[in-house]
């Protein structure tokens, strides 16, 4: 999203000046929602003490309801408004359509039109993205502009780098699968661990690694990443190819069945030692926080989330032949957890 003058990113997106401040506007909602709301919520909740029926009594409180009001419509407004995210894109189409079309040199972007998208992922707009990610040729381009707007945290490029350097620590892998891998920054987090470090990003949708082809290109990194149109349980690359194999945000789309064979195609394309590793989102144990996510799932349009949270993902992961296997907290940022509500971080790492 561009709001000033500087370098330009590919298929950029400039903003007038009260679609910009709508942004803002909604970015400081948030804010509110995430602190003061929290904690008043935080600080009733904790009145109605342990119980069979928690989450259902937490509903009832007024403060929940507002919470979630705020949560749910935040979200739709950051996208959906007159001055959302998705009507900011769509007026510059005629623009953007042929820059993400321009040609690239062999091997930077494989497409397969032939592709079935699964059906879990056609029948769900993710994170209240209208329409998904999975047939509009511009859509990774609102799906970029809205990771960063309002104040999200998702879009921010640190978020990438710093699970790459948690993931692998000081070591520096030659090779990479990203699945899942968007617009490409993910991607681009891993290859920037070395200089001789390749990365394969692939999606399923055609628009995300139409832009990640497109933003790698322009920035002349000697084609060391490369990206494919392909789905994550199925990837038509051999056996062994890779030393690392990661997704960022992805497994909570996705329903058990997808997630059990995603984690066996990564056993099967990585070498020997190789580390399979995921960010993502994980309930705490905790009743109220626990019920905040459930909420999150419902309201933000993430039906898979409660199913993830059932996995025994470390069971899954040995099934498939990892032998260790750790979950652990992820801290997005360097700021202090502090008092306000956040998603719960979780990375998931496995070594074959």
């Amino acid at each position: 999203m561009t709001t000033s003058p500087g370098p330009q990113p590919v298929a950029a997106v400039t903003l007038d000046r009260d679609t910009i401040a709508y942004q803002r506007f909604i970015g400081q909602m948030r804010r509110l929602w995430a602190g003061p709301l929290y904690r008043r919520l935080r600080d009733e909740a904790a009145a109605l003490g342990e119980s069979d029926d928690f989450e259902s009594r937490l509903h009832a409180l007024p403060a929940h309801q507002v919470f979630g009001w705020f949560e749910y419509n935040l979200q739709n407004l950051k996208y959906s408004s007159r001055r959302g995210i998705a009507a900011a894109v769509e007026a510059h189409r005629q623009k953007l359509e042929p820059e993400l079309s321009r040609p690239l040199p062999q091997g930077r972007l494989t497409e397969n039109p032939a592709l079935t998208l699964p059906d879990y992922y056609q029948e769900n707009d993710f994170h209240q993205h209208p329409g998904g990610l999975g047939g509009d040729p511009i859509a990774a381009v609102v799906y970029r502009e809205s990771a960063g707007a309002a104040g999200g945290v998702v879009g921010k490029a640190g978020l990438h780098d710093r699970f790459a350097r948690a993931a692998l620590g000081d070591s520096v892998p030659k090779r990479v699968l990203d699945i899942g891998c968007g617009f490409g920054r993910s991607t681009l987090a891993f290859a920037n661990l070395g200089p001789e470090t390749e990365a394969v990003g692939i999606d399923v949708s055609v628009s995300c690694v139409r832009l990640a082809a497109q933003t790698a290109e322009a920035r002349d990194e000697g084609q060391r990443t490369r990206y494919l149109q392909a789905d994550g349980a199925k990837v038509p690359l051999p056996d062994g190819s890779f030393d690392v194999v990661t997704s960022t945000m992805l497994l909570h789309e996705m329903p058990p069945a997808a997630i059990r064979q995603l984690i066996a195609e990564s056993h099967r394309l990585l070498a020997p030692g190789g580390i399979a590793v995921h960010l993502d989102f994980l309930p705490p144990a905790d009743d109220f926080l626990r019920a905040l996510y459930n909420g999150h799932s419902d309201r933000n349009a993430e039906p898979f989330m409660r199913t993830l949270a059932q996995m025994d993902l470390q069971a899954d992961h040995r099934a498939a032949g990892f032998g260790t296997v750790e979950i652990r907290d992820f801290a997005e940022d360097d700021n202090p957890r502090g008092e306000n509500w956040r998603l719960p971080w979780t990375m998931i790492r496995a070594v074959k």
